[in-house]
């Protein structure tokens, strides 16, 4: 059966005070007969399941779907931190990457400050089948973690399966879709300050988002 694409609007959920969820709008380009919404790890969020069509796809990822090996596994790699809602966020986004990705494994690390490790990560990947490592930094611009402390410690990490290649790919940086990302919080930002929406999940309890004079 062939499928075709349809418009619809996006509308993630975010928490409020009373562990209800209300609703935002963006908009999206999908398949038909791909849209699910999954659940994602411990903090009760949820998110869509699907394929964006071509069309609304970044130049930098057009025509590049097949270069996923199956036995690819990929390492997630953020700074880590001592505050524990901060940590499982990350193991919340490689369950959202491996749901949306072609990537079967997909294992989250902490640079330092918390577990897994890195060493921990390439091992589990490896457990699972994985014939070559890639670890990517949910980092944003190519800083000295980037450069030289992930290098190091995936090096380190190698050292146990040294017949499994690695490679390091690039931060987040400035990708195009940073820009629609930067613009969809600063405006939902802004309607919560003005009283219109609940805090998004990634605030929701601090009560941080508000003009301060």
């Amino acid at each position: 059966m062939s499928m075709h694409p349809m418009s619809l609007s996006l509308q993630p959920f975010t928490a409020n005070s009373i562990n209800t969820y209300s609703l935002r709008s963006t908009s999206a380009n999908y398949d038909r007969g791909f849209i699910k919404l999954v659940p994602i790890g411990s903090s009760g969020h949820w998110v869509t399941n699907f394929r964006p069509n071509s069309a609304s796809r970044p130049e930098t990822s057009v025509g590049h779907d097949c270069v996923v090996g199956e036995n690819d596994g990929v390492i997630i790699v953020d700074h880590g931190s001592r505050r524990q809602e901060s940590n499982l966020m990350l193991h919340d986004f490689v369950s959202m990457f491996k749901a949306r990705t072609c990537y079967n494994i997909v294992e989250p690390a902490h640079m330092e400050l918390a577990e897994p490790t890195i060493k921990e990560a390439f091992g589990k990947c490896v457990q699972q089948g994985a014939s070559r490592i890639i670890v990517s930094p949910y980092f944003l611009s190519p800083g000295r973690h980037w450069k030289q402390d992930i290098p190091s410690l995936a090096s380190e990490a190698s050292k146990e399966h040294s017949s499994v290649p690695y490679i390091i790919t690039a931060p987040l940086g400035l990708h195009e879709l940073m820009v629609d990302i930067m613009n969809d919080r600063t405006k939902y930002c802004l309607r919560h300050a003005a009283g219109g929406v609940d805090e998004c999940t990634v605030c929701a309890g601090t009560g941080k988002c508000h003009f301060y004079s």
